[in-house]
């Protein structure tokens, strides 16, 4: 286990942020991205291999028990700018990446302790009926599961529950945002499938990806409404990591109007938005950036970090930094080279860069290793005027 002063890295992060917020920042900030996979796929975190995903998602007793164990795990283990120390339980319903997909009726596939899936819904023959049926509620598929799993864990949370000593300090809704109509779309019909429908059937494949945007906005709305919150938010974040396959072309004329309406409709854009996008689509950026208000990108790989912050100007936060894989089986070494090698190309452009993973922490990654990328951020990200 990784031993590390907190009490001083705290201090020291405090401080840090602190200038930050003033605009003033001393060197980049790092961050990191993991969720309780790190806990459910590593046979050394979850050796009995009897908490699988299924069980996870399936029961929310099991669900906030992974998840302490997954806070407590992060928050002594994995160092980055960010106040260490378990303090409790940040409880949410946990519905991975499948919930959206679920709502429309596709079915989860589940693989033990790996991430779960969905299976592919429709087909040509069964496509043109989908249009037809009404959108479907808010309690549909895995978003009934969540709504009662919110319940149970604000529950939970009366009735004093604790992870070695500590509380549950809060429990958030989850599904009030998006993984993106063409994401969702690949996974109702088959990413190939829809991109073939793009070009071979284009009244489907434009009607197909309005009904999906339409009914996840109706969605986003009764949801926020269920949760006593305003339709629309100051901003809007939301991914699409599917768009990676389009050319800027076809995303200009076949998903930018989607994106559109989406931001339309569930933001009052007084504030900026930001997007997720974890594939090879830094070529999609800057017309984001443009045309929705864009102000903050959160990348994967492959990322050409420089050219990237250059293309999107000095006023526009990025988040990216070292391959995932790099950071669960490099040494220290390399991975200390490679955050530098980052930091170079991106230092002299812009000072809204965040060195992070790219793109969520693999299960199985060694502490050590984040902390070789941490170490290498302070070393070789400070500015020098």
């Amino acid at each position: 286990m990784l031993t590390y002063d907190i009490q001083r890295h705290n201090d020291e992060v405090a401080r840090l942020l602190a200038l930050a917020a003033q605009g003033k920042p001393e060197r980049v900030l790092m961050t990191i991205s993991a969720n309780p996979r790190m806990i459910l796929s590593d046979i050394r975190l979850n050796p009995e291999g009897i908490t699988t995903f299924e069980d996870y998602m399936g029961d929310a007793d099991v669900m906030l028990a992974v998840q302490a164990r997954f806070q407590a795990y992060e928050a002594t283990q994995i160092v980055y700018d960010r106040p260490m120390g378990f303090d409790g339980v940040a409880a949410y319903p946990d519905m991975q990446n499948v919930l959206e997909a679920s709502y429309f009726g596709c079915l989860p596939a589940y693989h033990g302790i790996n991430e779960p899936g969905t299976m592919v819904l429709l087909n040509r023959d069964t496509r043109n009926a989908f249009l037809d049926k009404p959108f479907p509620a808010i309690d549909a598929g895995l978003s009934g599961r969540s709504l009662a799993f919110y319940e149970t864990l604000l529950q939970r949370q009366k009735e004093g529950w604790t992870h070695q000593g500590k509380p549950v300090r809060s429990v958030r809704p989850t599904g009030m945002s998006t993984d993106g109509p063409f994401t969702v779309g690949c996974c109702l019909l088959g990413a190939t499938e829809l991109c073939l429908a793009l070009y071979e059937d284009e009244p489907f494949a434009r009607a197909f990806l309005d009904y999906i945007t339409d009914a996840t906005i109706d969605r986003i709305k009764a949801l926020r409404r269920h949760y006593g919150r305003p339709e629309k938010t100051p901003g809007f974040g939301f991914a699409d990591d599917s768009i990676a396959m389009l050319s800027l072309g076809d995303y200009r004329r076949f998903i930018l109007p989607l994106h559109r309406r989406l931001v339309r409709e569930l933001s009052t854009s007084e504030e900026p938005g930001g997007v997720h996008l974890c594939g090879d689509a830094q070529r999609l950026m800057p017309e984001m950036r443009d045309a929705l208000n864009v102000n903050a990108f959160d990348t994967g790989y492959p990322i050409r970090h420089g050219e990237l912050v250059r293309a999107l100007g000095p006023d526009v936060a990025v988040s990216g930094g070292v391959h995932v894989d790099i950071l669960r089986r490099g040494t220290p070494e390399a991975i200390a080279q490679e955050t530098r090698r980052i930091l170079a190309e991106v230092m002299p452009h812009t000072r809204k860069f965040t060195m992070k993973e790219a793109n969520n922490l693999s299960p199985g990654t060694p502490p050590e290793n984040v902390l070789a990328m941490y170490e290498a951020t302070k070393a070789f990200g400070r500015y020098t005027d």
